[in-house]
């Protein structure tokens, strides 16, 4: 009645004021209700789960549903590796190890935790997997401290933690207590003190709080330097290091299936710390590598040769690369939307170069809520980077898990944030630790289906 809909010019600046009812449509239209009546519907939802024999061959039959792992034409042969790795890890206690990649949405280890916790159960397997020296959030199962002296070194980001080469290592990112110098600028006698600290958190699960066996991996320095570990305050190794070439490790068996482990570095020039293993001496381990407001871009700044040997040494089974929120707000049209598509299939092949052998998981991005003429709507183009993704993953192969069709589709974050309790913040973009557990638990029940449905293949050969 004020307002002309065209809007009105204030200072050269054009103001508009959208009809209320307009906004409840928007919002309205094709939001969920009731996301707990939706999810436990979708908890009910078969996602593969028959065999059929023909002409001898056993098939799998799949009942797809919005919850289902998708793969290209129905085939879900990518995953058998990693199927008969798991029961080959369960049979005879052999470690193998799932690298779960992703954004900010999966920080503080909160879907990773749940998807550990009940491999774990199914199929063996103790401790938390891959922690990094300098953590940009705490875990929710590792309480850990380290010398101010530590600086975090990215292959992602806009901060001055860049460093003068591309080794970067399996988590996109290093730790170092000192700056990297060339050697003749070192004074050898000059050496600096500098220690990482770590014990089980309370809330941690049983099997992630037990790890009775340590790996550190570093490399890139110049000269040698001290390296204490003690577990509890006893002491369990003392070594002189010296320099060599490529991703060096140290392996430790702890006297204990837990406590605090401190380890201690003196020396006048740090290496480049790339990751400490926990894990017990079989089964499934998982860890959780969160790449804050990356796209996924972090990989092509990370020499392979940094991150094969580690793969190589925990028996790297399945990656879940778990991205595309980062780009979304970027998004200008729909040729951008299948550009990062394009872009997102070249480091689904970094990976399968890396590792021919292990499984791949696509996850597509969540459902992500921005302010159009008044109304939280779902960000323009997400579908269409979504389907980018869902082609990029087809096209080499992969399963793919579209977490905006499972939260709801177009316009489900707001139920998401105005549920009660809410499943998501008020950035409407980031699921609180309840929204990220449900979703995880979804994630896994799509894994764990199709396990079952080749299982019942495998008993009837």
């Amino acid at each position: 009645m004020v307002y002309p809909q065209q809007g009105i010019m204030i200072a050269g600046v054009k103001f508009r004021f959208s009809d209320t009812s307009a906004i409840n449509d928007s919002i309205q239209e094709r939001k969920i209700e009731d996301v707990e009546q939706f999810l436990a519907q979708l908890d009910t939802i078969a996602v593969a789960a028959d065999t059929r024999m023909t002409d001898s061959v056993i098939q799998i039959i799949r009942k797809e549903s919005i919850v289902s792992l998708q793969f290209k034409d129905g085939n879900s042969s990518s995953l058998f590796s990693l199927f008969e790795a798991l029961d080959h890890s369960k049979e005879t206690d052999e470690r193998m190890h799932i690298f779960h990649y992703g954004d900010s949405q999966i920080e503080s280890d909160r879907m990773s935790n749940v998807l550990r916790h009940k491999l774990q159960e199914k199929f063996g397997g103790h401790g938390p997997g891959l922690i990094a020296p300098v953590p940009i959030t705490a875990s929710a199962n590792i309480v850990q401290s380290q010398s101010d002296n530590w600086k975090r070194y990215t292959s992602y980001g806009f901060d001055d933690g860049k460093a003068s080469h591309s080794d970067y290592g399996v988590m996109c990112a290093f730790g170092r207590f000192t700056p990297a110098q060339k050697r003749e600028d070192i004074v050898a006698m000059d050496s600096v003190d500098a220690w990482i600290e770590m014990r089980a958190s309370g809330m941690s699960t049983v099997n992630c709080k037990i790890y009775n066996e340590a790996i550190l991996y570093f490399g890139n320095f110049q000269y040698g330097f001290q390296l204490t570990l003690m577990q509890d305050e006893v002491v369990i190794s003392e070594e002189l290091i010296e320099p060599e070439a490529g991703v060096l490790s140290r392996k430790w068996t702890l006297p204990k299936k837990s406590g605090k482990l401190k380890f201690t570095f003196r020396g006048p020039d740090s290496p480049d710390v790339y990751g400490i293993e926990l894990h017990g001496t079989g089964g499934v381990n998982l860890s959780n590598i969160a790449l804050r407001g990356n796209d996924g871009g972090a990989f092509k700044r990370v020499n392979s040769f940094s991150m094969t040997p580690v793969f190589n040494e925990l028996n790297a089974k399945l990656f879940i690369l778990q991205f595309g929120g980062n780009a979304v707000p970027h998004l200008s049209s729909e040729q951008n939307a299948k550009s990062y598509g394009i872009a997102f299939r070249a480091h689904i092949r970094r990976f399968k170069h890396m590792m021919p052998e292990a499984a791949i998981i696509v996850v597509g991005p969540s459902d992500m809520s921005t302010s159009i003429d008044g109304a939280f709507q779902t960000w323009p183009y997400l579908e269409s980077l979504r389907d980018g993704m869902k082609q990029a993953a087809f096209d080499e192969d992969c399963a793919f898990w579209d977490m905006f069709e499972v939260m709801g589709g177009k316009n489900s974050m707001v139920s998401w944030v105005t549920n009660n309790p809410p499943y998501a913040g008020p950035d409407y973009t980031h699921f609180t630790p309840a929204g990220a557990r449900k979703v995880a638990e979804l994630l896994y029940k799509a894994i764990s289906t199709e396990y079952d449905a080749w299982k019942a293949t495998q008993t009837m050969q």
